[in-house]
Order: C-alpha cells, then structure tokens, then sequence
C-alpha cells in the first residue's frame, strides 16, 4: 500500500499545474497609464492508454511554437478593440490604447497521453482608470482585472492566421491530422483570454498588507519613486473566507479506432496588484475602485462589509467607562481601609511559638502563632 501511495505522489509531481489566470499589475502615484501583465495559462491532456492511431501521432512527439506581437502586427488593433468592448461591459471607466502579447504552446508525446502547455502573456496598455484625484488623495478603477475575450482573435504571425484565443490552433500547426480527427472535441476551443475569476473574488476578500521598503532609495530603480510605501493587494490562499479552491476540469471522450479522452485542468485564477501609497476598496457607482492616500491610512469605506466603525469605537468607549469606574470604586474603598484603621484579630490574643526543633528542622525568622484559647475576642453586638 505504500508503494502505492508513493507511486501516486511521484506522478503528481509530474503532473503540470498552473492557474488559469495571473494578473501582475502597479499602479504608481500621479501616472496616468499602467500596464500590468495578464498570463493565460492551460494543460490540455490527450489520453491514449488503448493505443490506436492518436497514440501512434502524438506519442514521442515534442514541439514548442511561440511568437510575439504588438500594435504593428496585423489583427492587433482588432484585438485592442474587443478587450475595450469587454471593458465597457463589466463596466469599468478604463481604457486599453495599445497592448502586446507572447504566445507558447509546447506538445509533449508520452507514452500513455500527450501534454499540451498554453501560455498567452497580454501585457495591455490602460488609461483613464484614475477616476479623481488630488495632491495626496485619488480613486482608481479596479474593473479592467477582469479582462475576457469569447470571440477569436486571428492575428497574423510567422505560421499564418493564428487565433491566440483558441488553443485548437497550435494543435492545427503542430498536428494537423490530430487536430482534425478531434475536431469534434469542444472542450479544446475553450477561449484562453479569461480572467473573470479575478473579477469574481470582491476586493474586500482580497489580502492586504503595507510595504515601507518601497521608501529606500534604491526602490528607484524598480520604478517606484521612492517617496511613498506600497500597499500589496494579494488574492491570497484559499480558506473558508474567500471559499474552496477547487480545480476546474473539463473531460470529453472521443471514440474514434479506439477511445480517448481529452482532458483540462485548471486551478483558480491568481492576482498581486502593488499601489503606491495606503491603499483601501469600495465601490463606487457599482464599481470596484481603489481609494489611495500617499501620507496616512485610508479609512475602511462603510460600504464594505466588516466591522463597522461606530461599533468599534462604541466599544471603545466602553471599556473607557468601565476603566474609569474600577478606578473610583478602587479609590473610595482604599479610603475606607484608611479611616477605619488596621482590621482583623488583635495581635494581644495571640501567642507565638516555634515551628520546629527537630533534627533536620527547617526553622525561619518569621515563626507562627496561634490564638489563646481562654482569650477569644468577643462578637461585638
């Protein structure tokens, strides 16, 4: 059994795991753009443990493509257009003028399934997501994390029309008879660009936490000024706050010489977001924003839930009065013990004597008494 076992977490180990969606993003004091990093990531599995035709194409194989583009590359103003449509939907107030991506799908022949990695990095460039802002004091629009794209998104690069939406065609590069014998299989064509899962999660559930080493002045030279701490905005783990982290699978059998299945597995989508100054959330007009202040801390927005203001200082106040009685209940009886002197029994009743004489003994300076049988004070009445 524990070989068993053993073999189990060894083949895990191999197992490739990635969040869907990684979101990198800063957002610097008095900048007007930002271009934070989306990483679309994906493991499709195709199992063949039957043999068959699929088994004989795929198996040994081991190919990687990959390509970059940017504004000039022909069908990326069409894509900029899409995530401003997706933008306006949410809603959010943000702008996309421009953006870049890289793209890499790598196949990997085994002997019993093929792996196919995705990963699609879209870096855009946003604008008008400051909503107001001040000397010290703004509010930035949060929506543009959540970034989908359901349409294709065919861009021109060095092996064709290429839609980097749909993960069908590196299979139509890499493996064109494969590709054509699933063709049947929907689960394949799942659009990549889908980062609602960062949408879905409320900022307030998100962790926070102040970073007072972006005021060194070697933070300079990561592109902050150097003037200001950094609040870390972190998605966090998983717990019973935020909900279960369960891994989204997508499984469809194919029966074609033999049976195969594809099979996906993704885990939950994860995002950083690093904002120069003391950061707090809200909603503003049903969108999520940031409220940042460069010199002190924002106070919580009674629109999020929490614990409310009022209560925490009521109870504040509380303990301010309870202290205050103690403190006068403990004054008036320390007067009373004064004015009526020493109480208790009089020392003329009792007689001392010693604790012990015994070889061995073990004797003090303090000694014990005890009370006089004969001279017992009286009650008073």
């Amino acid at each position: 059994m524990k070989k068993v076992i053993l073999a189990l977490i060894l083949m895990m180990g191999l197992v490739p795991f990635a969040s869907a969606a990684q979101l990198d993003a800063a957002i610097l004091a008095n900048e007007n753009m930002i271009t934070p990093s989306f990483e679309f990531l994906r493991v499709v599995y195709i199992e063949y443990p039957n043999d068959g035709g699929i088994a004989d194409a795929l198996r040994g194989q081991k190919q990687t493509i990959s390509f970059e583009a940017n504004t000039t590359t022909s069908g990326m103003s069409e894509f900029v257009a899409q995530l401003n449509e997706n933008l306006q939907s949410i809603p959010s107030n943000a702008v996309i003028t421009d953006t870049k991506i890289k793209y890499q799908a790598t196949l990997q022949g085994n002997q019993n399934n093929a792996v196919i990695e995705y990963k699609l990095q879209v870096i855009p460039t946003i604008q008008n997501h400051v909503l107001s802002q001040d000397t010290e004091k703004s509010i930035v629009d949060a929506n543009w994390r959540g970034i989908f794209v359901s349409n294709p998104v065919p861009i021109q690069t060095e092996y064709g029309q290429f839609d980097i939406n749909n993960p069908r065609s590196a299979l139509d590069v890499m493996v064109p008879d494969v590709s054509e014998q699933l063709s049947d299989v929907s689960i394949i064509s799942i659009p990549l660009i889908d980062a609602s899962g960062i949408m879905n999660l409320p900022l307030h559930k998100w962790h926070s936490l102040f970073d007072n080493t972006a005021i060194i002045p070697g933070a300079v030279e990561y592109k902050f000024t150097g003037k200001y701490v950094i609040t870390h905005y972190s998605m966090g783990e998983c717990n019973i706050g935020i909900g279960t982290c369960e891994d989204r699978k997508w499984v469809e059998d194919v029966n074609l010489d033999k049976k195969y299945t594809v099979r996906i597995i993704e885990s939950r989508d994860d995002a950083t977001i690093a904002i120069e100054g003391y950061a707090d959330s809200s909603k503003v007009d049903g969108v999520d924003v940031f409220h940042t202040n460069l010199k002190s801390l924002v106070s919580q927005s009674p629109e999020e839930p929490g614990f409310p203001a009022t209560i925490m200082y009521g109870m504040a106040g509380l303990a301010a009065v309870g202290a205050v009685a103690m403190l006068v209940i403990s004054d008036r009886k320390l007067k009373n013990d004064k004015n009526e002197g020493q109480t208790g029994v009089d020392p003329a009743h009792l007689k001392a004597y010693q604790t012990s004489n015994s070889s061995g003994g073990y004797k003090t300076n303090r000694g014990e008494a005890y009370l006089v049988p004969n001279e017992r004070p009286k009650t008073a009445i």
